[in-house]
């Protein structure tokens, strides 16, 4: 019984938090104003092509991403000499530390938002389907990303 209790109170925390992130009548503004439904929602066709659209875009970003990543390490070279490059292969190494892992948030965050809008199109629910957090999330990491790999970069060719 108490499995089944903390299953109950991690699926309330679960809800809680993709309410609060993606709205409902309770954490959206002017919510409250909306009737509710007596028919289904329709949605248009143009919905899912919008929805796929998105995910693609998304994808494009972290595969950009990745690849640069990738590149770096293939054009960083063998030699330890730093003497004929820009910047050494450390700092390469940190850049491509750093490209990896956000791409591969980018990738979950994609992923998971389709999923999310797919699953309020399939079955006909009002969904909130405005992302307010994640694409300004993404946004300010690959900001601070930049500014790190920029930092270190003049740290490594000045020093």
């Amino acid at each position: 019984m108490a499995l089944n209790n903390n299953n109950s109170s991690t699926k309330l925390v679960t809800n809680y938090v993709f309410d609060k992130l993606y709205g409902t009548k309770q954490f959206t503004q002017g919510a409250e104003l909306q009737l509710p439904r007596k028919v289904p929602m329709r949605v248009e066709p143009k919905s899912y092509f919008a929805n796929e659209r998105t995910f693609l875009s998304w994808m494009g970003m972290a595969i950009t991403l990745g690849g640069v990543s990738s590149a770096l390490v293939g054009f960083s070279g063998d030699s330890e000499d730093t003497t004929e490059h820009l910047i050494s292969k450390r700092t390469i190494d940190v850049i491509t530390c750093i490209y990896s892992p956000l791409s591969i948030l980018i990738m979950g965050y994609a992923l998971f938002t389709y999923e999310w809008r797919s699953k309020f199109m399939r079955t006909k629910q009002i969904g909130f389907f405005d992302d307010r957090v994640g694409p300004i999330t993404v946004a300010v990491l690959v900001l601070l990303t930049l500014l790190t790999i920029f930092v270190i970069a003049i740290i490594d060719y000045l020093f």
